[in-house]
């Protein structure tokens, strides 16, 4: 009888540390899922603060005198409307070889301007820009181009679908205002990525 008692109560402990044990699990994935929603929620933030800025990548710094001068000619060779007082500050980043420069510009408009114009780089060499730039410092440069500022995970999700776009699962990718896009057909619509959990579910 004795036996039986016992039994009873240990299966009763057993049953409310169980109980316990799940409670537990279901809070730890609550806090979870929490953590995840407010990083989730940060990194959307910041990259909403870097809504006005760009980078400009392939240009070595004994080119220009001032990181204004850089962009004012690369706005030039496009033809895109930017002037000096588009440019609220601009500074050298801190990259391995030509350091790329950043830029927040006044208004979103003059930003977007420069940024569409960006395809035209493509045929744009250094001295296109700077033609009385020295040899040694065409030497340097590397292929010109500008890329929005992104934040690391965001950089993160359009390093995965150029990736993918080498590999010719994708057509093209590109961002606009910190948001990725990419296409799986040369004729289809633009897709929204969100997530790096969309890009690997096309």
């Amino acid at each position: 009888m004795d036996l039986k008692k016992q039994l009873t109560k240990s299966r009763t402990q057993f049953a409310a540390r169980e109980k316990q044990l799940n409670d537990a699990k279901k809070r730890i994935n609550e806090q979870q899922e929490e953590i995840a929603e407010l990083y989730d929620l940060q990194d959307h933030l910041e990259q909403y603060t870097r809504k006005y800025s760009l980078e400009f990548h392939g240009i070595p710094e004994s080119a220009y005198n001032s990181t204004e001068e850089a962009i004012l000619k690369v706005a030039e060779t496009l033809e895109a409307p930017v002037s000096l007082s588009d440019i609220e500050i601009s500074h050298k980043l801190n990259t391995w070889g030509n350091k790329a420069i950043i830029a927040k510009f006044i208004s979103h408009k003059a930003k977007t301007n420069l940024y569409r114009a960006r395809t035209k780089l493509k045929n744009v060499k250094l001295a296109d820009l700077f033609p009385n730039s020295s040899y040694a410092t065409k030497v340097q440069s590397t292929r010109i181009f500008i890329n929005e500022n992104l934040t690391f995970y965001h950089r993160h999700i359009m390093s995965r679908a150029n990736e993918k776009r080498r590999d010719g699962k994708l057509v093209s990718a590109w961002s606009m205002d910190g948001t990725i896009y990419v296409k799986t057909l040369p004729d289809g619509r633009p897709i929204k990525i969100i997530e790096l959990e969309d890009l690997e579910n096309l």
